[in-house]
């Protein structure tokens, strides 16, 4: 929270020390904005964007039966586990504007997306309840590819150039599952099929909204999120044990409940009549100069969502002080969480196109991912009990970058940025299971580890003038944040049972933002 606090002042004292820094660097280029002119977004368009999903995805066991005798889910196991991921998407899309109102436009959409991503879950030859094989190199794999949706749009004319937009509809998402059973336990008993796959086609609903502007003539930018949901769709996991008839058949039923977060930026084009207003931008740099430009300080706010892209890799195990063998070391930790984050900066526009800056945001997130059973480490599931977790934690994250931006008209700035970024997380270990508390009186029963690391971004955006001093933005970020090393250890009543285990965790994010910032010029 020190921390949390220090980062808030150094942007306030950003923000004030503004001013003195964009006189220091001198007045910018002036140019006149033209008399508005009617715009005209009714008819047809067809554009590709360009961006990523983020899959939030649960596995939860519903049902068990061996040779038709139901398994008591109830007995403390896990039956549940997260198959988060994240992929980047490509989508054609095409749709029909009617503008209704000088400043309202009704539309229809209809896109596809395209992205390939899968996370696989080691140790789970069946569905996250069914314990008894829980070996590597059994996995349970979840992949996403395409979705669709078809969508209703209204949108709001802030200038005849710019439009911001709510969407929302019918969406479909592709889904497969991939269980595969060949470790010892498996082939001991011979289970068949060793692999089986399943698919589905999952129907939703959709919602989100973003902005468009106007690049001159037909063309036009976008940035756009959508939020999906589609529910939870069944599968039946069912094998037969060869060498033991009177255990078959072996069925395990869970459902797999999936929401997606969808962040994307795109160019269009507009068949027919161009529209008005972006074609007259073009006039903006010809025109008498009067006093419109980029230079100074600003202060804004932004919503968003950050995905996070986690493995946790155990590194070595000592259990009583004798090294155990790693068989199973590596585990995702993805999440995606809605993001708030104030930023403040200043751009200095040192030619009539060009517009350089500097900039810092603090992002407010919270994203808890739980790996149920495993009360050490990823490679330390030895009682199988919901009471134990290994839970990694993601909250604030800071940044401070250069930008460098190109105006495609006078009123729309496109931007790159990269710098230095912060990203808090924290590591929490659960041994809470009989055999923990009991059997073995293992302490302490919570570790808790925290870090902020520090790391480096990279990303772009589009923003876009609202009058004299409003700017809105659509900007996207990724980060790295290397690997940390944690280290849990644990004493036993029964001393040969003390561990020592230590795992290295690879951290990346992926940041989509609106925003609305204020320019003081």
């Amino acid at each position: 929270m020190k921390k949390v606090r220090c980062g808030s002042a150094a942007l306030i004292a950003f923000a004030v020390a503004g001013p003195a820094l964009a006189a220091d660097i001198g007045a910018a280029p002036a140019y006149k904005v033209p008399a508005a002119t009617a715009s005209t977004w009714s008819g047809f368009y067809a554009g590709l964007g360009l961006g990523f999903r983020a899959a939030r995805t649960d596995a939860v066991t519903t049902s068990e039966t061996i040779a038709g005798i139901p398994q008591n889910l109830a007995d403390g196991r896990p039956t549940g586990a997260s198959f988060d991921g994240l992929g980047f998407r490509t989508n054609p899309f095409i749709g029909f504007n009617w503008q209704i109102a000088p400043q309202w436009v009704a539309g229809l959409e209809g896109d596809v997306g395209f992205a390939d991503q899968s996370t696989t879950r080691q140790s789970l030859a069946f569905s996250p309840g069914f314990v008894r094989f829980a070996l590597p190199p059994d996995s349970l794999t979840v992949k996403t590819d395409w979705d669709a949706s078809l969508r209703a749009r209204l949108g709001f004319l802030l200038t005849p150039a710019t439009l911001a937009y709510a969407t929302g509809g019918v969406a479909w998402q592709r889904s497969e599952i991939s269980s595969s059973c060949a470790s010892i336990g498996c082939l001991g008993s011979v289970l068949s099929p060793a692999v089986i796959s399943a698919s589905r086609i999952q129907a939703g609903w959709t919602v989100g909204g973003g902005i468009e502007t106007a690049l001159g003539g037909n063309w036009f930018a976008r940035a756009e999120y959508r939020y999906a949901d589609f529910g939870a769709a069944p599968f039946t996991i069912a094998r037969s044990a060869l060498s033991n008839p009177a255990l078959n058949p072996t069925v395990d039923n869970f459902d797999l409940k999936m929401q997606t977060h969808n962040a994307s930026f795109g160019v269009a084009y507009k068949f027919g009549d161009p529209i008005a207003a972006g074609a007259q931008t073009a006039l903006i740099a010809k025109a008498a100069p009067i006093a419109m430009s980029w230079t100074g300080p600003y202060l804004g706010f932004g919503l968003g969502a950050r995905a996070l892209q986690a493995d946790s890799a155990a590194t070595s195990e000592l259990f009583g002080g004798a090294p155990l063998p790693i068989l199973k070391n590596t585990v995702p930790f993805n999440g995606t969480a809605f993001r708030a984050n104030p930023y403040a900066g200043v751009n200095w526009q040192f030619a009539p196109k060009w517009v350089a800056g500097i900039e810092g945001d603090a992002g407010f997130a919270d994203r808890t991912t739980t790996l149920s059973g495993y009360p050490v480490s990823p490679a330390f599931g030895t009682f199988h009990d919901a009471a134990d977790s290994l839970v990694l934690k993601t909250t604030w994250d800071a940044s401070l970058r250069a930008r460098l931006g190109f105006l495609v008209t006078p009123a729309t700035l496109l931007f790159a940025s990269g710098g230095a970024a912060w990203q808090h997380d924290e590591v929490i270990s659960t041994c809470g299971s009989a055999p923990c508390r009991r059997t073995f009186s293992v302490s302490p029963s919570v570790i808790t580890n925290s870090t902020t690391k520090l790391g480096w971004t990279i990303g772009g955006g589009l923003e876009t003038a609202l009058g004299h001093h409003w700017l809105a933005r659509a900007e996207y970020r990724f980060a790295d944040f290397g690997t940390s090393s944690y280290t849990i250890s644990r004493t036993s009543a029964f001393a040969p049972s003390n561990t020592i285990d230590t795992f290295d965790v690879t951290l990346r994010t992926h940041t989509a933002t609106f925003g609305l910032a204020y320019q003081f010029n």
